[in-house]
């Protein structure tokens, strides 16, 4: 049985070729202007795949990132309001010496005292300091102040104040940005019994013992700053080395990113080129093929 070939099915063979590396073509092009080589899920179902990964990747990271921007951001502003409080503490042992040695007169010893009291209410300032309008000192609390401003007493929680900052499960993922407020400060910046007050008034009285028992306080209260202090440093060396590698992870996120979907600029023009070409000899080829019908003779 033999097959006749027909002119019809010549035609519709020729047009299919034509439309095919049109559409080759006209992909190409979008190609070009777009510069995206994954203009739709049909144009690579695979690279597609692996592009919807890597966007996902880099807005957790973009998520960690502002996690570790926004505790970095909290820890130094502990850190400076406890850089302070140590400078006051330091001023606090001067003047308790300078009244121990007893060689100030009643005058100057009220001065002393009424320095370390101001001292107290600075230190209760600092203690209160706030970030995002939250208490650096206080844990979770809700109230506006770590310490309260009339009493000085210690009104917050303990509670650690958690950021996400990598994709690990548990402690490992996480960072506590906040600061024991009464581990730094404890009981010294209570009006009146706090040990602060109780030394401004054994220099009042000239009640050596109280003065010892005071630069005692006051000592302690540095060492329990300065420990505070070490612990937040180590917090802030996590998050910056944190902040680098996340960093890093994003921009290979990126890269591995441009590489899926991006267009290869150089081959796309060469593409263009060769399938141009190709699509014009198409054209000239089929006008010679496709024979005129008796259509168009009549048009």
């Amino acid at each position: 049985m033999s097959l006749r070939i027909t002119q019809n099915s010549m035609n519709r063979t020729q047009l299919a070729g034509l439309n095919t590396s049109l559409n080759r073509l006209q992909q190409t092009q979008e190609q070009l202007t777009t510069g995206k080589r994954l203009n739709r899920p049909s144009d690579d179902p695979v690279g597609t795949v692996s592009a919807l990964r890597f966007r996902s990747e880099q807005s957790q990271l973009a998520q960690f990132g502002a996690n570790i921007t926004d505790g970095l951001s909290r820890l130094q502003a502990s850190d400076d309001a406890l850089s302070q409080t140590s400078n006051m503490t330091q001023r606090i042992r001067t003047q308790a010496l300078a009244a121990l040695n007893g060689t100030g007169s009643q005058t100057q010893m009220k001065a002393y005292a009424a320095e370390i009291r101001e001292m107290r209410a600075g230190l209760l300032q600092q203690a209160n300091s706030q970030y995002a309008g939250q208490p650096l000192f206080g844990g979770t609390t809700p109230k506006d102040n770590a310490f309260d401003p009339a009493t000085g007493a210690f009104q917050g929680n303990n509670l650690p104040v958690l950021r996400q900052i990598t994709d690990s499960p548990g402690d490992a993922g996480q960072i506590n940005v906040g600061v024991n407020g009464q581990a730094a400060f404890g009981n010294a910046l209570v009006k009146g019994t706090g040990d602060l007050d109780k030394l401004a008034a054994a220099i009042e009285a000239g009640d050596s013992a109280g003065i010892n028992a005071g630069l005692a306080a006051v000592d302690k209260l540095q060492d329990d700053i300065l420990n505070v202090q070490a612990t937040v440093g180590t917090r802030v060396g996590r998050l910056v080395s944190l902040e680098a590698l996340n960093g890093r992870q994003d921009d290979a996120s990126r890269i591995a990113l441009s590489k899926v979907e991006d267009t290869d600029f150089l081959k796309a023009a060469m593409d263009l080129s060769i399938q141009s070409n190709a699509y014009q000899a198409a054209l000239s080829a089929s006008a010679k093929i496709i024979q005129p019908s008796l259509m168009d003779f009549i048009r």
